[in-house]
């Protein structure tokens, strides 16, 4: 049950990066910087701009820790994430023991500071230590957001607890039992769309939110188009947003705007390290392998898909489950339902808590159609 209950907050603290309501112009362009991946701006404009600690430390670690990720070093990322937490963590506590009048604000950056730690244990698979710090986590930000509600962007962590919380109901009985799937899944929803259109340094999160769970997990591709062609515009560099807005655009057949945007895609990868590279062209392959079976060029589809799955290097199994299904959807659709039913499984068998399991788990028994 523990791992259970793990896979959940992995979901739930793998995107609850920055967040805070401070009216500073150098920290609002620092984080502008880290959404478009230009990271080495964005630590110089924290190290020498006027932000006060432990906001600033908060900021640079995270800075440190998305572009190890960006460019594929996970573990590194994820065991630099853990010693600078360790660093970090003392310099919350001896503020909020200083500075009372900041508390709400301190005890939300220290419920971000530890859903971070979280999500180090997840990775390491110690799932009961990555529990324990984020429901400490949490339960800090929801105490600023009740203490101050001014402070929008809590609303972020808020939102995603309860989405997730909506989500793990789907997978497992014992969740659906205390949870109330279509309320709490709302409810979150609900959260990520306040902070999207009022909050400050978690605007773009919430966008990248609402475009992912409209993308993979409700499929309302015309809100995760209008949410990414404005996220795009704001930040170009920003390789998640640009490949999900693209599949968006592809699932729904807006083939030319989809191809303008992919047309694009290679000029943002060019600083990226070799491991980057590899990790983003691929994720390149894997656009192109949707569009070919949206296209119906079946025999080009499953050969970019099956080579997405052959050499996968992302964090996350997303687009390996992804790729499965519609591998599975295109035997359906060719009549071989055997062949179809060996990739379903494949997706049943990775025991993600992500739409495509629940499709695959649909159509292993009832096959596929268009």
């Amino acid at each position: 049950m523990i791992k259970k209950i793990a896979s959940f907050w992995i979901a739930v603290f793998c995107f609850f990066l920055p967040v805070g309501l401070l009216a500073n112009p150098v920290l609002k362009q620092s984080v502008d910087k880290i959404q478009n991946y230009e990271f080495g701006e964005a630590q110089t404009l924290l190290t020498q701009g006027d932000i006060p600690e432990p906001i600033r430390a908060f900021y640079l670690l995270n800075t440190k820790y998305m572009e190890m990720k960006i460019n594929g070093h996970y573990k590194k990322a994820n065991a630099f994430l853990d010693e600078e937490i360790e660093k970090t963590k003392p310099l919350f506590e001896a503020s909020l023991h200083e500075e009372s009048s900041k508390t709400p604000m301190l005890l939300m950056y220290y419920g971000a500071l530890l859903g971070l730690k979280a999500q180090v244990y997840m990775a390491e698979s110690k799932y009961l230590q990555g529990y324990y710090y984020g429901y400490r986590g949490v339960q800090k930000v929801k105490s600023a957001y009740e203490s101050d509600s001014t402070l929008t962007d809590a609303l972020l962590a808020i939102g995603t607890y309860e989405f997730y919380s909506g989500i793990m109901a789907q997978h497992y009985h014992a969740v659906g039992l205390i949870v109330n799937t279509e309320k709490a899944i709302q409810k979150g929803i609900d959260c990520f769309r306040q902070v999207w259109e009022k909050g400050d340094l978690s605007k773009a999160e919430a966008g990248f939110l609402l475009l992912l769970i409209n993308t993979y997990e409700i499929k309302n591709y015309d809100e995760a188009i209008h949410v990414g062609k404005r996220l795009v515009m704001d930040y170009p560099g920003n390789l998640e947003n640009r490949a999900l807005t693209i599949e968006a655009l592809l699932l729904s057949h807006h083939f030319e705007e989809a191809e303008n945007l992919l047309a694009e895609y290679d000029r943002y990868t060019t600083w990226l390290s070799n491991q980057g590279k590899k990790v983003w062209m691929l994720r390149k392959t894997y656009l192109e392998g949707v569009y070919a079976m949206e296209k119906e060029d079946y025999t080009l589809a499953k050969t970019l898909l099956k080579e997405v799955i052959n050499t996968y290097c992302f964090e996350f199994q997303w687009q390996k489950n992804r790729a499965y299904l519609m591998l599975g959807q295109m035997a359906d659709l060719e009549g071989d339902h055997k062949t179809a039913q060996q990739y379903y499984q494949q997706i049943i068998d990775s025991k993600e808590t992500t739409r495509a399991v629940l499709d695959a788990k649909n159509y292993i028994k009832n096959p596929y159609t268009r």
